[in-house]
């Protein structure tokens, strides 16, 4: 099945497409998981139905094709409970596959819980239809999209960058072309020693070719090579300033000293 292309989705030049793929993709893979969890929660409900030996739409339909009496609540026998157990596993299998590459299952799941929101209005099983009329609206409502997800992941799947859309890999891939070994470690020193000298702004011709990697954790002298003479401290020592005494003179006077005391403690 062809589907129309994403225009936003369509590569551009120097990986200008890889913001709005990565967006697009996680939104995909998020409506694929509200699925299956909102499955995993419904079909929870309907096993119990189905221990209870009660007939549901959606997962009771293929027992009910082989089983000759009237649908009743809470009657309808150990075979069919173990039978609608069963198709509550597939289901929830359909929807599990949903979260991997084939998201045409969760455009399954949608089509399958509106069919089962349009049987349960029309077609009457038990009083407990309402449960699967609810259970319906829910799952179109959690896999709302998956139809024009499903479009969108297959022309992702044949983008420049799938599946991580990452542009550190991309700079990675490109800066790889300007060495024919890759990132060996030859090579690497020689990259960290040419920003090592833009930093310190020494031109290469004027570096000599045994002149080892600076240490970048440390400052660097152009001139001598190493980290750099200490500066002088000044450790003069400031004038005082008498006015400054003054203002902490006592205008009365007072023992400025702890004189002894007079009483005699026993």
């Amino acid at each position: 099945m062809e589907f129309k292309k994403n225009p936003e989705l369509i590569e551009k030049p120097d990986h200008a497409h890889y913001p709005v793929c990565r967006g697009r993709l996680d939104e995909i893979e998020e409506i694929s998981r509200k699925t299956f969890f909102y499955t995993l929660g419904t079909n929870g409900v309907l096993a119990l139905f189905s221990l209870l030996q009660v007939p549901m739409h959606l997962v009771g339909w293929v027992p009910l094709l082989f089983t000759m009496q009237d649908t009743s609540a809470f009657n309808m026998g150990a075979g069919f409970s173990f039978f609608q157990l069963l198709m509550c596993l597939i289901i929830a299998g359909i929807s599990l596959l949903g979260c991997t590459k084939h998201k045409i299952f969760t455009a399954i799941m949608f089509f399958l819980y509106a069919l089962t929101f349009v049987c349960s209005l029309i077609a009457r099983l038990t009083g407990f239809d309402f449960i699967t009329v609810i259970i319906g609206i829910g799952g179109m409502y959690n896999s709302l999209g998956a139809l024009k997800g499903y479009s969108d992941y297959k022309q992702l799947r044949n983008t420049e960058g799938f599946p991580i859309f990452s542009t550190v890999l991309a700079d990675h891939d490109d800066m790889k072309k300007y060495s024919p070994n890759g990132y060996n470690k030859k090579h690497f020193d020689k990259l960290l020693r040419e920003k090592a000298l833009r930093e310190r702004n020494i031109a290469p011709h004027q570096a000599d070719s045994s002149y080892p990697v600076p240490n970048l954790t440390q400052p660097q002298s152009a001139d001598t090579k190493d980290i750099g003479g200490m500066p002088s401290l000044n450790v003069t020592r400031p004038a005082r300033n008498t006015s400054v005494e003054q203002k902490f003179i006592p205008k009365a006077h007072k023992e400025l000293f702890f004189s002894d005391s007079t009483l005699k403690l026993k």
